[in-house]
């Protein structure tokens, strides 16, 4: 887990919460003024900085009978389905409450991984910021060329394709640089769920440990039925390398590990190893905390949310993998 890039708070990404007045008076343009500078806009949204929320919240009864406070979250001025606060699958669970959806700006509730925002692609074998709104590295500067993975050769092409073999050429340049640039270092990490890189290859559980010979264990989200836009991978299809097909994660700055006690994507809970051992004891072999393990689930300063017991994230932020991260525009 990496810590959150001060440049987002000096761009004014940390919110205030609820924006709200009892007597907020009238704004030039027909709205209403909240605390701390806010407009309640005639529509209804909030206008704090750069986020765009939806005032007052839906009260969501999932399956099973809990209940919770949904607000409506702009992703680059795009409601998602990932951010409108209705059950869009079918699957009983709502925006971040569904493990299916992967951020704020994700248009797809699921079962498939795919964002359908466009960024799982900037055009053929490229990649840009899987994980905010656009397609193509214009909005984010973040870039991939999956003819940079070493996995992309016979007989299978990993991940897209024969049409995307590898070339040991384009490693280091422009299209595969060594890091990402500065914009895209204070945009897309955020936003990446921890077990990914920017771009969209993500472990899971089930194929941690899985050997090279077998696939490794990465896989692109975006992995679709050669020559479509044709999703193919779910949380169901993980150990099929032709549905989710293997990857190499990029390294650096963009790539966001899944730590030992972390809430990661195909991981809700963290290991019975990172809470405290009952009765003052310890685990056998390490565990919390006695042989250093990291037994945080977000960096210093970062609120942890998603769990029973966890405050709500404010209303300008997203929980995303177990913290409360900033709705970028």
């Amino acid at each position: 887990m990496r810590a959150l890039l001060m440049s987002l708070l000096a761009l004014g990404l940390a919110g205030s919460g609820c924006s709200c007045s009892d007597d907020p008076g009238t704004t030039p343009d027909g709205g209403t003024g909240g605390p701390d500078g806010t407009v309640i806009r005639p529509d209804g949204w909030l206008e704090d900085g750069p986020f765009v929320i939806r005032d007052g919240g839906t009260i969501i009864t999932e399956d099973g009978g809990g209940t919770w406070t949904c607000y409506q979250i702009l992703c680059a001025g795009h409601l998602t389905e990932c951010g409108d606060c209705e059950d869009n699958d079918g699957d009983g669970f709502v925006d971040w409450h569904d493990p299916e959806c992967l951020g704020p700006c994700d248009n797809t509730e699921g079962p498939i991984f795919l964002t359908g925002v466009g960024g799982e692609t900037g055009g053929p074998c490229k990649a840009d910021c899987y994980f905010d709104y656009g397609n193509g590295s214009g909005n984010d500067q973040c870039y991939w060329d999956h003819r940079c993975d070493p996995l992309s050769v016979a007989p299978t092409y990993d991940p897209e394709g024969m049409g995307c073999a590898f070339e040991m050429s384009r490693v280091g340049t422009r299209d595969c640089p060594a890091e990402q640039n500065e914009t895209c270092n204070n945009i897309c990490p955020a936003l990446t769920p921890n077990g990914c890189d920017c771009f969209g290859c993500c472990t899971f559980p089930e194929i941690a440990d899985r050997p090279a010979a077998e696939g490794g264990n990465h896989v692109w989200l975006g992995s679709v039925v050669e020559g479509t836009n044709d999703g193919t991978c779910t949380f169901d299809d993980i150990l099929d390398t032709t549905l989710c097909r293997p990857c190499t994660p990029v390294s650096g700055e963009c790539y966001n590990p899944c730590g030992p006690c972390e809430v990661c994507i195909g991981r809700p809970m963290p290991p019975p190893s990172c809470y405290p051992p009952p009765d003052g004891g310890t685990y056998p072999d390490g565990g919390y905390p006695d042989a250093g393990m990291p037994y945080y689930r977000c960096e210093t300063g970062v609120q942890e949310c998603g769990l029973p017991g966890d405050t709500p994230c404010p209303l300008d932020y997203y929980c995303v993998t177990g913290c409360c991260r900033p709705t970028l525009i």
